[in-house]
């Protein structure tokens, strides 16, 4: 038999040669994996770049875009977010638009910038207004999928995914939200949250902004609470040290995703930014334990304020991500970058 040493060896050398795989553009999944977007698009470039990725893996056969789903209240987010889509020759993507006001901010100049040019992106719809709501959107392409079938990412605030969960029955579906959800779905996964160890029968704990900030706060508790799936959580900790984007000047000057980098105010075209966005992208379409390790099961706890606090339940839904050493975060910044720039 096997020494556990040498098992544990085996075992690395294996995960070490899937990782080249993937990042080499041959790992593929059985299906391509169903996935709804649900993004802030607002101020930061990683959302564009987390959309870039879930384009580059559709080409590659391992993902298939449902919709993307807007949860800012700016004018021009659900804008910039369709003309990503349209770049990407793939202008049938449903786009949904929160039409509250509760939450969120105007997007960004380069983000406005992008939903204006029609011309170069050849996108047809620029203002909030113009796009439908971002509820109706989910219950459409819900009831039209299969049982199951569904992973959502959500990379913004969680109000969208809230106003899901209490939506009634209409003429997409006899069913209401939370029911909807539970056929539906396979699984959630959230760029959300801080995952901070502290000595306490209540660990980890946090705050992190897409559970705090722009009026979320009080959505965020309610609706991972009521959440009647899986959910695996990407904390800010494991985008933290991921850097990408200083690769995206080898994009054409007018490739949208290039044009938010280099006009973000942190100069990730020099610099580098953190991934966080992309990190759930690569979590709901390939198999997260490839990269991280998964905490035990459990349930996370936000409050009025966004903080998070974490619960140990072997019956519990909800799962973190966990950084090890291997891959360590440069070789997964590779693979990330190379999915942005849609290398194979």
């Amino acid at each position: 038999m096997f020494s556990c040493s040498l098992c544990k060896t085996i075992t690395g050398f294996v995960i070490i040669l899937i990782i080249l795989a993937c990042s080499n553009g041959v790992y593929q999944n059985e299906k391509p994996v169903s996935i709804i977007f649900d993004t802030d698009m607002t101020t930061d470039c990683d959302d564009a770049g987390a959309l870039a990725m879930l384009h580059a893996l559709e080409r590659k056969g391992e993902a298939k875009i449902l919709a993307t789903v807007v949860n800012n209240m700016g004018e021009y987010s659900s804008g910039a977010t369709a003309a990503i889509n349209a770049f990407y020759n793939r202008p049938d993507i449903p786009v949904g638009a929160y039409q509250g006001d509760r939450v969120g901010r105007d997007a960004a100049d380069f983000f406005a910038d992008i939903a204006l040019d029609k011309e170069s992106y050849g996108h047809a719809a620029s203002a909030r207004n113009q796009f439908p709501d971002a509820v109706e959107v989910y219950r459409k392409v819900l009831a039209e999928a299969g049982q199951h079938e569904v992973v959502i990412v959500s990379v913004g605030h969680l109000n969208n995914l809230y106003d899901l969960l209490h939506s009634e029955a209409d003429q997409y579906s006899e069913l209401n939200g939370v029911q909807l959800v539970e056929e539906k779905v396979d699984h959630l996964v959230v760029m959300g949250g801080h995952y901070l160890p502290q000595a306490s029968e209540r660990y980890p704990y946090g705050r992190e902004h897409n559970f705090r900030a722009r009026g979320s706060a009080e959505f965020t508790g309610t609706a991972l609470e009521k959440w009647p799936t899986r959910i695996v959580l990407s904390g800010y900790e494991i985008g933290e040290n991921i850097l990408t984007g200083t690769r995206l000047t080898e994009l054409d000057e007018n490739h949208p995703v290039r044009y938010a980098y280099a006009h973000h105010p942190s100069e990730p075209l020099i610099n580098g930014r953190m991934s966080w966005d992309q990190t759930a992208i690569l979590a709901a379409v390939r198999d997260p334990e490839l990269y991280w390790d998964l905490s035990e099961p459990g349930w996370v706890e936000v409050d009025d304020e966004g903080y998070n606090t974490w619960t140990s339940d072997p019956d519990g839904l909800h799962v973190y991500l966990i950084e090890r050493n291997n891959p360590d975060p440069s070789e997964i910044a590779d693979i990330i970058e190379n999915l942005m720039l849609g290398m194979r």
